[in-house]
């Protein structure tokens, strides 16, 4: 019997690893079977129509998420938009899912507003609180990538943990493809990378810990001279204070600050680097790791959280809030090229192991579960 599934999403290019996160389903939901796929997001979406899959216009404004949660705790009903299919699936949450009859799962991606609060005003903490609770209470399966956010779901929001599902999704897949030396000579030239550097794509968040990264690499290249740090992302946050360290310690020259880079590009910096560095204090499942890993590049990066669990014997690990833990681990990558050959294959393995085919087979089994 086919069972005509829902897939509700929301995510946008402008979402991030989010909207990663939503293609890499969407494409192993391919190589699942016996049931009729209705997409629910922008149909203009170039991304959603290449994928072949019926598109049903949908969105929530932040007004109608408000509408649908007030109605939910007023115990008041909203109409169903997803009334004709049997079960539902959302990469991301929809508010809508308070509404309807059918049975659903819904991916929960981090819980960072519960470790680190400071980043979040009141009101946003208790925003997320709420949705989270009310959607997770309603849930027939809630899905995570890692057994941290699963412990995390079980305990905020006393979730019972069989129906939490932990299931990681494989990073879409364009960068298992090496790049020609010819396209990799173009990129260096034309973003003027050095011969060694390190690389960090991270948006200036605090809790990315660009403070840290720098000060370390202050001190690495005291031994180290000619390797230099590129970094990659918007200007958020704390952008003007990263800026102002990198004056106030000389670092002008050793330091590369790209901003954004079209996805091309990005492939080309991955293979170039002499390795990632990822200190960020806060990750649940990190895409620079999975993108590092997909073209053998070493990665060091924060043993915190859930990210021990993501990288294996495939990394190494520092602690993120110590500078001297932060140098000790590149100074071991950039003084050690068989260890960092070594980590690199390692990191390439893991991505080859984690396969679309393999994610829908796990999607298949979950949804199964939903009827």
């Amino acid at each position: 019997m086919t069972i005509k599934l829902g897939v509700v999403a929301l995510a946008g290019p402008d979402n991030g690893g989010t909207y990663q996160y939503t293609l890499s389903t969407l494409q192993a939901l391919r190589h699942t079977s016996g049931f009729e796929i209705t997409l629910y997001g922008d149909p203009q979406n170039p991304d959603f129509v290449e994928l072949g899959y019926p598109i049903r216009r949908f969105a929530e404004s932040r007004a109608q998420q408000l509408a649908a949660l007030t109605a939910r705790k007023l115990r008041i009903s909203l109409p169903d938009p997803f009334g004709s299919e049997d079960i539902l699936l959302a990469p991301i949450y929809s508010l809508a899912l308070l509404h309807t009859s059918k049975p659903y799962a819904y991916t929960l991606h981090d819980l960072q507003e519960n470790y680190l609060p400071r980043n979040f005003s009141w009101w946003r903490r208790t925003w997320r609180y709420q949705v989270y609770a009310e959607l997770s209470g309603r849930a027939r399966r809630v899905i995570c990538e890692s057994s941290h956010v699963k412990m995390g779901i079980h305990r905020f929001f006393d979730v019972p943990e069989a129906r939490i599902a932990v299931i990681a999704a494989p990073p879409l897949r364009q960068f298992l493809e090496d790049q020609s030396n010819e396209r990799l000579r173009a990129v260096r030239i034309r973003l003027r990378l050095p011969a060694r550097f390190l690389f960090y794509p991270a948006q200036f968040w605090a809790h990315k810990n660009h403070l840290r990264l720098i000060e370390a690499f202050r001190q690495v290249v005291a031994e180290v001279p000619d390797l230099k740090l590129v970094l990659t992302g918007k200007k958020y946050q704390a952008y003007d204070a990263v800026m102002r360290a990198i004056d106030t310690l000389g670092l002008g020259e050793q330091v590369l600050h790209l901003g954004y880079v079209a996805q091309d590009d990005l492939r080309g910096i991955y293979q170039l680097a002499t390795a990632l560095v990822m200190p960020s204090l806060f990750e649940s499942i990190s895409i620079p790791i999975y993108e590092a890993f997909q073209v053998g590049t070493p990665v060091i990066a924060s043993g915190i959280l859930a990210i021990p669990e993501q990288v294996g014997d495939a990394g190494l690990l520092f602690d993120p809030e110590s500078v001297a833990s932060i140098r000790a681990a590149i100074l071991r990558i950039v003084n050690d090229p068989e260890t960092a050959r070594l980590l690199g294959a390692r990191g390439r393995d893991r991505m080859l192991a984690m396969t679309p085919e393999r994610y829908g087979a796990q999607l298949q089994e979950l949804l199964r579960q939903l009827r």
